[in-house]
């Protein structure tokens, strides 16, 4: 199901956190403006390092404020019977091999931030993502934070079986905090989910490239998670993908083994030449998840 022995070498790239140097927690995110929005290649010009002790409590009061997940009681039978599935110990263990790697690999190169895209829908990127997350969720030393970023299609809630809280392009363009879009799905697990675009022109989110990149910076500042995972559009269906990649570190593609060609790959490594470091590529063999993704 999943091949985890093609990560290749990472390139070069490194994140700042950034700190509020107050002694009170903050109310409101750090706002835009800071390093991230500049793009990948102001990034390179700051060496990685984790957040100063005067702020290690001050994201712990911040994490602990968050709300919990909305459990959702209606959730699909088919999808309750293929989540469990997945919970499997065959299934799980693969995934723990893959957070193994992409924890060393991180760690090394001082990267934050995983994109998980793929070239074309129903390559099964929600369950790539979903799978990865749960598995960081058991490994309690380390914080994560999960992005539900698919505008047209988003599925991680139904992986989570939880009720998304609204549009999380509301916390990207900075009309609301991303604290209060946030959601506690564990002891080390907070999840921005996405509610499906009600007409499909909405699913577009049409947003300035930069936008994104702050709001991943205020996450960063604000919780001071370890890592921040983000469940992507397809890569090669239109420039959403593309708006994201100036806030994204690195990038895991996912392939369908049935439908994605080699083709495809070269294609997702060109438009993400100079922009976003390549992993490499997940092969998803599963079964198609429910209703597409």
């Amino acid at each position: 199901m999943v091949n985890t022995r093609k990560l290749e070498q990472l390139l070069k790239r490194s994140d700042r956190t950034k700190t509020t140097g107050k002694g009170q927690p903050e109310t409101t995110p750090l706002r835009r403006g800071l390093a991230l929005s500049g793009g990948p290649a102001l990034r390179n010009d700051h060496p990685a390092n984790t957040p100063e002790p005067l702020v290690v409590p001050l994201n712990d009061v911040a994490w602990d404020q968050l709300d919990g997940l909305t459990p959702d009681p209606d959730i699909a039978k088919e999808h309750r019977a293929f989540n469990q599935h997945a919970r499997t110990p065959a299934v799980t263990a693969q995934f723990d091999v893959l957070r193994t790697q992409l924890v060393q690999t991180f760690r090394k190169r001082g990267l934050r931030c995983l994109g998980i895209t793929s070239p074309h829908s129903n390559a099964g990127t929600s369950f790539v993502a979903a799978g990865l997350l749960a598995s960081f969720a058991r490994r309690t030393d380390l914080h994560v934070v999960g992005l539900d970023l698919n505008f047209a299609n988003p599925a991680l809630h139904r992986y989570f079986e939880a009720v998304p809280d609204g549009p999380i392009l509301s916390a990207i363009e900075g009309s609301i905090p991303v604290e209060s879009h946030l959601r506690r799905a564990g002891p080390t697990l907070a999840l921005g989910l996405n509610q499906p675009a009600p007409a499909p022109e909405q699913g577009s989110a049409a947003f300035p490239a930069e936008d994104f990149a702050d709001m991943v910076q205020d996450i960063l500042g604000f919780l001071g998670p370890d890592f921040v995972i983000c469940d992507m559009p397809p890569l090669l269906e239109g420039d959403c993908a593309l708006n994201l990649l100036p806030g994204i570190d690195a990038v895991l593609v996912v392939s369908n083994s049935h439908t994605t060609s080699a083709e495809d790959i070269a294609a997702c490594e060109r438009v993400l030449h100079e922009q976003a470091a390549f992993l490499g590529v997940v092969m998803n063999r599963a079964a198609p998840a429910p209703k597409g993704r």
